[in-house]
């Protein structure tokens, strides 16, 4: 099997030793037919993450850095549509069951490992989360452009909230509307109308991380949680995306060009806020942009 065809592996074990141990496994029942990226860290597996996909997270509960269940929740904050099997010692049992219950797939304890029992557990815990995922995908997902729909966005925003005192870093929510959507529909139909709103969506995913959340809230609003993020780099954000929106226009034959009002509101780590809050606090920043620009064409 080629690399295109091989599974995807990221391991997060800090003993050179044990992750020896367990890339021999993989070996032994795989044959070649896996990419492993071994990390020592919690940051480590952020970085891995924001810089590629995987099929599937082994992952060692007991950290130095970091103890138990903070370990697996960080990690599944990153990687909220990956299989995650943890790996740990044999007094870990209950520590093991609140992760599975939290989400994990499964538990493997490292002594007892083999090539088999790990290759089997992989499959299973693949199979498993993508059974997981399509049953999410229909109730938290809008079905024209495939974003998440407002439920979607609530529960895993909110759910960023509540880890964000964990990170050294904060977040931040954009609000986008499409500009002059009326005009569209009316001018070109409805059918043009929803193209414009995937073409949006495809500039999103484009903009931002596969681990940010990108939600169509309903209508022509899209909401954006940046996650690690400060509220310095909203500019730089902004500015992103004002680059890729041109990059679609010039490439477009349509005529008229996709344009974006933005409001953000970003939090700190040592701050607290609500996710309606921050909705409320970016919403009050579009509507002034969007007034200044009125202004400015009557001038």
């Amino acid at each position: 099997m080629d690399n295109q065809q091989s599974l995807r592996i990221l391991l997060l074990e800090n003993d050179p030793a044990d992750a020896r141990l367990i890339q021999g496994h993989l070996q032994d029942a795989m044959q070649g037919q896996f990419i492993c990226t071994c990390v020592f860290t919690v940051g480590e597996v952020v970085e891995q993450l924001r810089e590629s996909a995987f099929d599937v997270i082994l992952l060692d509960l007991n950290l130095p850095e970091r103890q138990g269940l903070e370990t697996y929740l960080n990690v599944q904050s990153q990687a909220r549509m990956t299989p995650i099997l943890l790996l740990t010692g044999p007094d870990d049992q209950t520590l093991a069951v609140q992760a599975v219950k939290a989400g994990a797939q499964d538990c493997l304890v490292k002594h007892e490992i083999t090539g088999n029992t790990l290759a089997r557990a992989i499959r299973y815990a693949i199979e498993r989360q993508h059974l997981q995922n399509e049953r999410d995908r229909l109730s938290l997902s809008d079905s024209l452009t495939g974003l998440y729909n407002r439920r979607g966005f609530l529960v895993l925003a909110n759910e960023q909230l509540k880890l964000l005192h964990r990170s050294p870093q904060g977040l931040m929510l954009l609000l986008c509307d499409v500009d002059k959507m009326k005009a569209i529909n009316d001018t070109f139909g409805h059918s043009q109308g929803d193209q414009t709103l995937i073409d949006a969506s495809v500039v999103l995913r484009t903009t931002f991380r596969a681990s940010d959340i990108i939600a169509r809230l309903g209508g022509d609003e899209f909401a954006i949680v940046a996650i690690g993020t400060m509220p310095a780099t909203a500019e730089l954000l902004q500015a992103r995306l004002q680059a890729i929106l041109n990059k679609h226009n010039a490439q477009s034959d349509r005529p008229y060009q996709l344009s974006f009002s933005v409001g953000v509101a970003g939090v700190a780590p040592d701050e607290q806020a609500t996710i309606e809050e921050l909705i409320s606090k970016a919403d009050q920043e579009m509507y002034e942009q969007k007034r200044a620009r009125r202004n400015a064409r009557s001038d």
